[in-house]
């Protein structure tokens, strides 16, 4: 990923245009419950609060010379999903056939720094830029692997529940550390 497109992605905070605090607490509110139902692998619940149209992406973070770039891969993803892959993933998750995630990885989400802006032409759609630790536990581990993250999201609001329409979530581990990256970040 070009630096021009991480910017694409990004609300910057001397551009953010104040939203009302309903809307903000709205999108932190949001977050917070997509992190709950993840937590407690209530994936179906889950899957409800995703848009038809979602594009759900974890680019590969490539380690750079400062001056050669982002560092974040315009080709190569973790994870690529549209609504269909996840919905599989999803039916997958709470069937027998999930070999990844047997046993299950147990996870806490913290979710931090939320940042919401209107999105560019589009009253109802949030710019939500947000902070991501993910601690997994996997078997009988004595200590947690730690994802963290941040996340770029675009989230519907005033057409009824709000739905994730977008997220983009830069890793900042280039090297994961996981056997597998089954989870949802």
């Amino acid at each position: 990923m070009t630096d021009a497109a991480i910017a694409a992605h990004a609300v910057p905070i001397s551009t953010i245009q104040l939203v009302e605090i309903g809307v903000q607490r709205l999108c932190e509110e949001f977050l917070k419950l997509e992190a709950e139902y993840l937590d407690d692998r209530r994936f179906a619940d889950w899957f409800a609060l995703l848009d038809p149209a979602i594009d759900y992406e974890a680019p590969v973070r490539t380690v750079r010379e400062n001056w050669d770039g982002s560092g974040i891969s315009a080709t190569a993803f973790y994870l690529k999903e549209d609504y269909d892959s996840i919905e599989t993933r999803v039916k997958r998750l709470r069937s027998r056939y999930a070999w990844s995630e047997s046993p299950a990885t147990r996870t806490r989400r913290l979710v931090s720094n939320i940042r919401v802006a209107r999105h560019d032409g589009n009253p109802t759609l949030m710019a939500v830029r947000s902070n991501l630790a993910v601690f997994c536990h996997r078997g009988d581990a004595a200590h947690p692997q730690i994802l963290t993250a941040e996340r770029f999201d675009a989230v519907r609001i005033g057409t009824g529940e709000p739905r994730l329409v977008k997220r983009t979530a830069i890793l900042d581990a280039a090297v994961l550390g996981l056997k597998s990256l089954s989870i949802f970040i």
